[in-house]
């Protein structure tokens, strides 16, 4: 059976726009999101898992959204379509979506209370992805424009991204799932709980690793976009 599942009234407050007055300060966005999907496994065992969560999934937009640091609402609407139609890991339960819509409204670009908003819909079949294989897992490149590139890495039971740093981009990360440690500098592992954002400057020492019995997931915004400027720690 399928459903459409919709996200309303969510106000994210980030740094949207191209002039340079909307570069200094957040200013509010309003987002409306609809996926379509198979619900049979979630309404047969009213199972979480076999669905979308609409806690997970407003956390996901929100962090794309702030960021991003977008300078247009088409780039940040084509960005969240097309992490919405992405398929989830192998070996998750959660149904794909087969359709999606992202509305973004910006309620102060204009004055008089007249909205600018943009709107993008797709279905799964005309999205096409990269999953690049890494010794660790994997790398899903979800979206890219010229300044950003917005990736999922799913890093296999028990494997490691080493400590490293990069020398010319910074990036931002999202834990999507449970299981996962991080470093941090010259810091001691710490559990990473899901939801959790860590912000990388250029030259910051970073790693991770699952010592769980399950793929587990990041959610990662590279600016500009990954060239391999990856410097291993010592």
């Amino acid at each position: 059976m399928r459903a459409r599942i919709s996200i309303e009234g969510v106000r994210v407050e980030c740094l949207i726009g191209c002039f340079t007055r909307e570069r200094g300060e957040p200013q509010p966005l309003d987002v409306e999101l609809q996926v379509e999907l198979d619900i049979g496994g979630a309404a047969d065992d009213e199972d979480l898992q076999q669905t979308w969560d609409y806690g997970a999934l407003e956390r996901e937009v929100t962090f794309v959204l702030q960021a991003g640091r977008f300078l247009l609402l088409e780039t940040a609407a084509r960005a969240l379509l097309r992490m919405l139609l992405l398929p989830p890991v192998p070996t998750s339960p959660r149904p794909s979506a087969v359709w999606a819509q992202v509305r973004l409204t910006k309620p102060n670009a204009l004055p008089g209370g007249v909205l600018a908003r943009v709107a993008v819909e797709s279905t799964a079949a005309e999205q096409a992805y990269t999953r690049e294989v890494k010794p660790w897992g994997s790398v899903d490149h979800i979206d890219q424009s010229r300044r950003l590139a917005l990736y999922r890495l799913n890093l296999n039971p028990g494997a490691v991204i080493p400590r490293h740093h990069h020398r010319r981009l910074v990036e931002s990360e999202l834990t999507l799932s449970p299981g996962l440690w991080g470093a941090q500098d010259d810091g001691p592992d710490a559990p990473l709980p899901i939801g959790h954002r860590r912000h990388w400057r250029r030259g910051q020492v970073h790693g991770y690793h699952n010592p769980s019995g399950a793929v587990g997931s990041i959610l990662c915004i590279d600016t500009p976009p990954f060239d391999g400027d990856t410097v291993e720690a010592p």
